[in-house]
């Protein structure tokens, strides 16, 4: 792995990404890793790199002019849990984003943003018409509100203002988020492997560590002011995800349509569960340089319950 020799800042680095994301940055040499955290998550866990405890909306942004960012790397994004709180926290993600602009445009030396975003940002695609980094913007699902939270950068990035860089990952597979939420408990509860829908939506799979070391790319790359999707290998049909699980854990699979999907979870999980966007690229050579280190289904799923089944 090249060395940076930059000052780094993370917001979202005690996240699921963004935990991943510290853990691959902390491996390299001549760097500063600068984190922006809030004040209740565990200090502890952070004790080597410098830490600022604040939110989105209210760090002291004085602390750019003493650490001054080469490279921002952006995972902060606020949740909610229903359609009124996403609206909430949609609209607070953008005052703050907003706000960070022009604290970035005023430093003696703008850093690169590098900004996390997601597929669903592309509304479904069919097989035959994959989301490239250039496709237009449909946002879907939980997109839908938080697409208001990267309109300042977009804005910012077509007024020529700042080297923002966009990351878009398709289903980001770790040991937590939906994997575990969706995938996994089902499974322990029921005993069988649950399969949304029809099972023909595509998904385009990254493991969380490959995840990272993508993101990680796009920061040292000269990419200036573009996109990139991130995902690894070919897209699958959930049904064939579903399967090799249920091999994997010698089970079966249970096919739970959209209706059954719907009331479970309600409107917008169900949207994202059933929705197929496949993903392409733009930059092969940046998808041939870094190299997963799970470069199929079946070593990502070998790992992830590998760990799940340590934790029980």
């Amino acid at each position: 792995m090249r060395n940076l020799n930059r000052n780094i800042w993370i917001f979202g680095g005690t996240g699921f990404v963004g935990k991943a994301l510290v853990k691959l940055l902390s491996s390299f040499e001549n760097k500063t890793l600068n984190v922006l955290i809030h004040k209740n998550r565990p200090y502890q866990t952070l004790e080597h790199v410098n830490t600022f405890s604040g939110s989105l909306l209210q760090f002291n942004s004085d602390w750019f002019l003493k650490y001054r960012p080469d490279i921002l790397f952006h995972l902060a994004r606020p949740a909610g849990r229903n359609l009124l709180t996403r609206f909430l926290a949609s609209l607070y993600g953008q005052i703050a984003n907003a706000r960070l602009i022009p604290i970035l445009r005023t430093l003696p030396v703008p850093p690169v943003l590098v900004y996390v975003s997601g597929s669903l940002m592309y509304g479904p695609r069919s097989e035959n018409s994959p989301a490239l980094e250039d496709s237009d913007l449909v946002p879907f699902s939980f997109a839908t509100p938080y697409s208001r939270i990267e309109r300042p950068f977009l804005h910012a990035r077509n007024k020529g203002f700042l080297d923002i860089r966009i990351a878009r990952p398709g289903w980001i597979l770790g040991p937590s988020s939906w994997f575990r939420e969706f995938f996994w408990k089902p499974y322990l509860l029921h005993g069988k492997v649950p399969c949304y829908g029809d099972g023909t939506q595509l998904m385009s799979i990254i493991h969380l560590d490959d995840c990272a070391a993508f993101i990680a790319a796009l920061g040292r790359k000269d990419l200036k002011n573009h996109d990139l999707n991130v995902f690894c290998g070919s897209p699958i049909s959930q049904k064939k995800f579903s399967c090799k699980l249920a091999e994997l854990l010698q089970a079966t699979i249970q096919i739970v349509p959209f209706k059954e999907t719907r009331r479970q979870y309600g409107k917008t999980v169900a949207l994202a569960l059933t929705s197929s966007i496949p993903l392409g690229t733009r930059y092969e050579d940046l998808h041939h340089n870094v190299q997963c280190t799970y470069p199929d289904l079946e070593s990502m799923l070998i790992h992830v319950v590998g760990i799940l089944k340590y934790e029980q």
